[in-house]
């Protein structure tokens, strides 16, 4: 006995039929989909080979960037920045814990630190001032350190920086975009 397999048809577009299945095709297929991204887990955002971790000697950067690890977190000033930082055109990871020291059996905490790798930046200080990018950047120990890459292009909430971007200073809401571009 042999079996025929007939393809899937749906009506024809002009039909009543066929403005009923269409939705309902679509959200199956997103969902499949949805369902295969999910279960190829978690993407790693690395730029053509490109990562930048938070440096191991979390101390001796904060105190390069001119700043002092903090026995808690202060709040007397507490804003955030989104930092969004690309290479050759791929996204790179803001790691999590930039300024936060855990090698002691309590963290300490400089006032210019990550929690985690969205790209928010803490600026959590016992005192208003203003603190930049560049100081972050040193805590970071890279990517300006990075010899594959030359300075980058930045902007502030979509506006071009025209100086240094070591030099912009964290507002609170704002997102900080810099491109990186190899040598």
């Amino acid at each position: 006995m042999t079996v025929q397999h007939s393809p899937v048809s749906l009506p024809a577009p002009s039909t009543p039929g066929a403005r009923r299945a269409l939705p309902l095709l679509r959200r199956t297929l997103c969902s499949a989909s949805l369902a295969l991204l999910l279960a190829a887990g978690p993407a790693v955002a690395v730029a053509g080979g490109v990562e930048w971790p938070a440096a191991k000697n979390t101390a001796a950067q904060v105190e390069k960037a001119g700043l002092t690890m903090l026995d808690t977190e202060q709040l007397a000033m507490h804003i955030h920045t989104t930092l969004e930082v690309f290479a050759d055109g791929e996204q790179v990871t803001v790691p999590a814990d930039i300024g936060i020291d855990r090698s002691g059996p309590t963290p300490r905490y400089s006032p210019l630190h990550t929690h985690d790798e969205t790209g928010t930046i803490h600026v959590e200080s016992a005192e208003w001032r203003d603190f930049t990018l560049g100081q972050l950047l040193t805590e970071w120990g890279t990517p300006r350190e990075d010899t594959r890459f030359g300075a980058p292009l930045a902007w502030v909430d979509g506006r071009m920086w025209t100086g240094d971007a070591d030099d912009i200073v964290f507002r609170d809401g704002e997102t900080i975009t810099l491109r990186y571009t190899s040598r």
